[in-house]
């Protein structure tokens, strides 16, 4: 097939595919430059943890450990990693990657493949699946891959900003429209469900909850019933083995140890602002950054919104001109009704709390499962359905008033029948074929013969309908031409920032553990808390997990409150942490009490520790941790000795370790 006989559909493919990979190395590019030397500065504690998972997922091949739980952090607790981000479609298949080169250029990789993978699939879907027009796919795609909520989530969230796999799934529920293959079409949507499944659960909620609202605001409900009938045997298909082969890890994520049962109040209430939306996000070529700061309380990886008020015109004005189009209005609707429930438990607007009011997404965080939504990410729905609807308005506004027959002949579909009656095809009767959604549209229907070119905007029978192609508008069309590129060009973004990688204490590198620590050495890295949490992630990526840590940065319950069972990052603040906390933020070491003494003890034993080590690059207060550390261990254990770049006790005559 050819554009107008000149360019072929291959070449624009091409071009297309060519445009998301490139521009999502420039994006990177300085990542790239040295994915083991460099790191992402606006996330960094993310993107070093997912460091952790990408080397941790190896030792299922190197050691036999278990990929769903690990106490190499948080000795000797341990983590659930299927209640963490552990992206095991992605780690598994990475691990000669990240053996050979390192969990640098594997972080690299990912982050690479979320964002293209992105407009990739995007263009798949939209050219093939929902009958748009090869550059109204390519305007959609485009967004869905550098939308400024992608942006911010690649930051150090890879896991969430790759939704290669969305598009996909959406397309595979609406082609089970079509009756038979209940087997085929319900084992390819499990199959699509567990790889999501293995990089982000979330987003695989999302896909679900935006589906059931779209449906309902889109198809006539008189017809849900015939949906229902054909679709449920095959979801039942997908249910079935799904839910086998997941059992296992959802029942170790949901029961095993370490579980969690929501997400605590802080995470909760991250939620968008209501100018969220309209405000330019930092990374975007009209964008402030300092007003995105004051807009989004200063969270670069959450920017979920951030569409600029250019762009949010546009999609207002696109809604009118298409308010006759019934997939316009469910796109205008689903996308409207997850902004508001983006404002989460407590509105914010212009940076300032209404704790006069809640929005509506007060009452769904109380139930099961959307307790452990941050509401600010529901913003991702409303980017994939503006991606969507920019397709299609790009195709009915601009495609089809300066070619419309040209338009019309590229995006007919015709797909082989039985021999006797014609069959329901599945997307275009959802969504639309190429540009012809209007609400009275009956579902196409497919031939054994391709149908001859219809126009565009006829009514969405699969080209039977003849009525006569819309008018040749060349003026209106580039007027709507302008308006899209002003709009997208306004959120062209900047690269991700990095910077070099701090040096590690010389204690954990190049093998020097090795003589200076214990055999099956534990070390609690204090005085802990926050700063100690992230930094010691890259320890025990460095070290292989030959070394274990009594603390980390993941998700799990509070181990110093049995009753709290949210989720809280990293462990919970123990006696002796709290203490060494406040010293650090004092001129001289505090006298120490017997409870002190005793309090450090019981931590020590319960860490089952090995030595303690205050790492001198991390904190400016180290001489006043030094002190107060002596104080506290002694006399079992004498001063602490100053060796490659930390101070270090060994501890094993109070814990026996």
């Amino acid at each position: 097939m050819t554009i107008r006989g000149r360019v072929p559909a291959w070449a624009m493919d091409t071009l297309a595919i060519l445009s998301f990979l490139l521009g999502t190395v420039y994006v990177l590019h300085d990542l790239w430059a040295d994915p083991n030397g460099r790191y992402l500065t606006l996330n960094y504690q993310d993107s070093f943890t997912f460091e952790w998972f990408l080397t941790h997922a190896t030792e299922l091949f190197t050691k036999g450990e278990s990929p769903f739980f690990s106490n190499d952090i948080n000795y000797p607790s341990g983590v659930n990693l299927m209640a963490n981000t552990s992206i095991l479609t992605l780690a598994l298949p990475l691990t000669p990657i990240t053996l050979w080169l390192g969990a640098g250029v594997s972080f690299a990789i990912i982050t690479t493949l979320a964002m293209a993978g992105n407009g990739v699939a995007w263009y798949w879907v939209l050219t093939r699946d929902f009958g748009r027009t090869r550059p109204a796919a390519f305007i959609g795609a485009l967004f869905c891959c550098f939308a400024p909520a992608i942006i911010s989530q690649s930051a150090g969230h890879p896991n969430i900003a790759g939704q290669g796999l969305i598009p996909l799934i959406v397309a595979a529920v609406f082609r089970m429209r079509n009756p038979g293959r209940i087997w085929r079409q319900g084992l390819v949507l499990a199959g699509l469900v567990l790889a999501q499944a293995g990089i982000n659960e979330e987003m695989l909620f999302f896909t679900a909850m935006a589906l059931f609202v779209f449906i309902v605001a889109y198809v006539p409900w008189r017809e849900l019933p015939g949906y229902a009938r054909t679709m449920l045997p095959k979801l039942g298909v997908t249910l079935l083995v799904a839910g086998a082969v997941l059992a296992y890890p959802l029942y170790f994520q949901f029961f095993g140890p370490q579980v969690y049962h929501g997400l605590d109040k802080g995470v909760r209430s991250i939620n968008l602002d209501i100018l969220g939306y309209t405000t330019f996000g930092r990374f975007s070529l009209a964008g402030d950054v300092a007003e995105a700061v004051r807009i989004n309380r200063g969270n670069p990886a959450e920017e979920n919104g951030f569409f600029g008020w250019v762009l949010c015109l546009l999609l207002v004005v696109c809604a009118i001109a298409l308010w006759r189009s019934r997939l316009s209005r469910a796109l205008f609707f689903t996308a409207g009704f997850f902004a508001v429930m983006s404002f989460g438990d407590v509105p914010r607007f212009n940076g300032i709390e209404r704790t006069n009011y809640h929005g509506p997404w007060h009452w769904l965080a109380k139930l099961p499962l959307f307790d452990s939504v941050v509401p600010t990410r529901l913003g991702l729905i409303v980017t994939a359905c503006t991606g969507v609807g920019l397709a299609l308005a790009f195709d009915r506004l601009v495609v089809d008033r300066l070619a419309p027959v040209a338009a019309a002949a590229e995006a007919s579909v015709a797909v082989p029948e039985p021999a006797e009656e014609p069959q329901l095809d599945p997307v275009p009767a959802l969504v639309g074929s190429g540009s012809s959604d209007a609400s009275d549209a009956e579902p196409a229907v497919t031939r054994s013969e391709p149908p001859p070119a219809r126009p565009r905007g006829s009514g969405g029978t699969g080209g039977f309908d003849q009525a006569p192609p819309p008018r040749r508008e060349p003026f209106p069309a580039l007027v709507w031409f302008a308006a899209f590129i002003v709009a997208l060009v306004s959120l062209i973004p900047s690269p991700q920032p990095v910077a070099p990688r701090p040096p590690l204490p010389a204690l954990f590198t190049n093998g020097n553990w090795r003589t200076e620590l214990p055999a099956h050495p534990v070390v609690a890295m204090l005085p802990g808390g926050w700063t100690d949490n992230i930094k010691l992630m890259r320890l025990s990526t460095e070290t292989n997990f030959e070394v274990k840590f009594t603390a980390g940065y993941f998700l799990g319950p509070n181990d110093t409150e049995p009753d709290d069972k949210n989720a809280h990052f990293g462990p919970g603040i123990r006696e002796s942490v709290a203490l060494l906390n406040e010293a650090n933020g004092q001129l001289t070491a505090p006298d120490v009490t017997a409870e002190d003494r005793a309090n450090m003890r019981a931590d020590l034993k319960y860490w089952k520790a090995t030595n303690i080590v205050v790492a001198i690059a991390y904190h400016d207060n180290v001489d006043v941790l030094r002190k107060t550390i002596d104080k506290l261990v002694a006399p079992e254990v004498g001063p602490g000795r100053l060796v490659g770049g930390v101070w270090l006790w060994d501890v094993r005559p109070i814990t026996g370790a």
